[in-house]
């Protein structure tokens, strides 16, 4: 059977670990001296705050020696469960300079209360960004002397990132909204210049649209911010059909941003109309190969048809043409 707790000692059983661990600490090496001879008001907030079920956390005296509760101690890493009892500079060293100021204003006598505050923790591997909504309240004696401070916290991080994801999202929504207007309107104006019949416009356009449906399901189905290359690469060869055993492909799989995955889509889509009217895939035997890699900062992407008809320069610049080159700098 377990020990039951002192009674003259504010770790009720109902604490749990933070408690267990409290109550097996040598206090008469400790500056705080022996919890049966500490004043009532600190007895009284330390039992208040192991039994919570709410992050909850108390320093106390000159140095702010440290009581948190098992709810606490789940956001802490590392620090637990070494730095209970400890004075709070030496385990918030690296965040001390964010905490100082508040913590003078409610030694001083002011309640603190923020939300969404950054910070910089290291809980165990390395500093990272983190948010929290908490509220600091002073600790009086029955004197009426502040001898510590008494404080709870919610961590919002998930929060504050995903509503920083969803911002971004947004503004990228609009912006790709924006483009695709302009892209549709562009395809539109070309393929009514240069088609040579109402029904080489119309199907010109359900290609390209088509084309340009795919990539925005691709970067929807993603996240809106990423596309990966790969995927684009292969659709040329999704779309084809009876072509698909004639188109390959070859390179690392690297995300792209959404204007260069539009254009990726519109320029392969392209190069695959030209391939079945005019080049490789114009007969039964030619084959189309990409492939990719970077150099450094640069992607180099090949597009190679072989064994196709002869082919001749053409006398006019056409809409394919035009096309690629407007898409080539995106």
């Amino acid at each position: 059977m377990n020990a039951s707790p002192r009674p003259d000692r504010p770790f009720p059983a109902t604490g749990g670990e933070c408690a267990a661990i409290l109550q097996a600490i040598d206090w008469s090496r400790h500056p705080l001296g022996e919890p049966a001879d500490w004043p009532v008001e600190l007895k009284t907030a330390v039992r208040i705050c192991l039994t919570s079920q709410f992050a909850s956390m108390l320093h106390w005296g000159p140095d702010l020696h440290t009581v948190y509760n098992d709810a606490y101690a789940a956001r802490l890493g590392s620090k637990h469960p070494g730095h209970l009892g400890q004075p709070a500079r030496d385990w918030w060293s690296e965040i001390w300079d964010q905490l100082d100021p508040f913590f003078t204003k409610v030694l001083a006598g002011q309640s603190y209360y923020t939300e969404n505050a950054r910070y910089t923790p290291d809980r165990g591997d390395e500093a990272r960004e983190a948010f929290f909504t908490h509220s600091h309240s002073p600790l009086w004696d029955e004197s009426g002397a502040i001898r510590g401070i008494y404080l709870t916290v919610v961590e919002t991080t998930a929060q504050v990132q995903a509503e920083a994801r969803s911002a971004v999202l947004t503004d990228e929504l609009k912006h790709r909204m924006k483009n695709t207007m302009a892209m549709v309107q562009s395809i539109v104006n070309q393929a009514l210049r240069r088609a040579t019949s109402l029904a080489e416009a119309r199907q010109t356009i359900t290609a390209q649209i088509a084309a340009l449906a795919r990539t925005n399901d691709m970067l929807t189905r993603a996240d809106g911010l990423a596309a990966s290359l790969a995927a684009i690469v292969q659709g040329p060869a999704q779309m084809q059909g009876s072509f698909a055993t004639r188109i390959s492909s070859a390179g690392p799989d690297l995300d792209v941003n959404p204007k260069a995955a539009i254009a990726f889509t519109m320029l392969l889509h392209e190069l695959t109309t030209n391939a079945m009217k005019y080049g490789a895939l114009a007969n039964d035997t030619g084959q189309v190969h990409m492939d990719w890699h970077r150099e450094g900062g640069t992607l180099v992407f090949h597009w190679v048809e072989t064994g196709g008809p002869t082919v001749t320069p053409p006398t006019e610049t056409g809409f394919g043409t035009r096309l690629i080159s407007a898409l080539a700098g995106d």
